[in-house]
């Protein structure tokens, strides 16, 4: 029956109707895209959200991890990642912090908040599939001391990503935020990752972002091996660019 309706007139011509609709429709959109590049960040913010760019890497998180913000802050990356995990665990030693985490997390029952510092961190062995370190880790006295603590919380085969600031001078941040640390090369990074016992360490400098004021930011990623390793003893070599340039 399919196929007597394929070869009949109606059907090729109710075929050829679709391929022209299809075809003004292609048109319409080429002709908006052309007209609508010089403000198609600001069109597509406004209908999506200005961290639409973002989205699609949301997708490569696993619906089962569990997954540590530490040094969560207010809680705008725990309410990010809530959605695509089971479970975020959000760690900070400010109750202030916490507090203001608490009211931006409210109705996420999958959202758990914790006081603590990032060099003794108030979680088990082995409990998060990735820990997530943005933008904290200068304010934290012994740096490799916390990397070291993300390391032991991770599952084997769980993932560590450290968003942070390149090396900079500007020395007011010491006084008008508390900063600990001017940025971090590469190198050293890289060696608190490794001396953590984790493998694969990465660090890719962030482009700059025109509208930002501050210093420039790189990000940094690392996983704990799984049991054996790769050669042995959970180690591979890792590539230390510097940031410091």
């Amino acid at each position: 029956m399919r196929e007597e309706l394929a070869g009949s007139p109606e059907w090729r011509e109710d075929r050829e109707r679709a391929r022209s609709v299809l075809a003004a429709r292609q048109d319409r959109s080429r002709a908006f895209f052309s007209a609508s590049a010089d403000r198609w960040d600001a069109l597509r913010g406004d209908l999506y959200g200005a961290r639409a760019d973002l989205l699609p890497l949301f997708g490569l998180l696993e619906p089962d991890w569990v997954v540590g913000d530490l040094g969560c802050g207010t809680g705008q990356l725990a309410a990010a990642l809530a959605p695509f995990v089971a479970r975020v665990v959000a760690v900070d030693r400010s109750p202030e912090m916490l507090a203001a985490a608490r009211d931006r997390l409210a109705g996420l029952d999958n959202v758990e908040l914790r006081e603590g510092e990032l060099e003794a961190l108030p979680l088990e062995d082995a409990t998060l599939g990735l820990a997530v370190v943005s933008l904290v880790l200068h304010f934290v006295g012994s740096p490799g001391e916390a990397l070291a603590e993300a390391a032991r919380v991770l599952a084997p085969g769980g993932r560590l990503v450290v968003v942070d600031m390149r090396p900079h001078g500007r020395e007011g941040y010491r006084e008008e935020m508390g900063h600990v640390w001017p940025g971090f090369s590469g190198e050293r990074l890289l060696g608190w990752m490794e001396d953590a016992g984790l493998e694969g360490a990465r660090v890719h400098p962030i482009p700059p972002d025109p509208q930002a004021k501050g210093p420039l930011l790189f990000v940094a990623h690392a996983r704990r091996p799984m049991a054996g390793g790769p050669d042995g003893g959970g180690r591979l070599e890792s590539k230390r660019p510097a940031l410091n340039r």
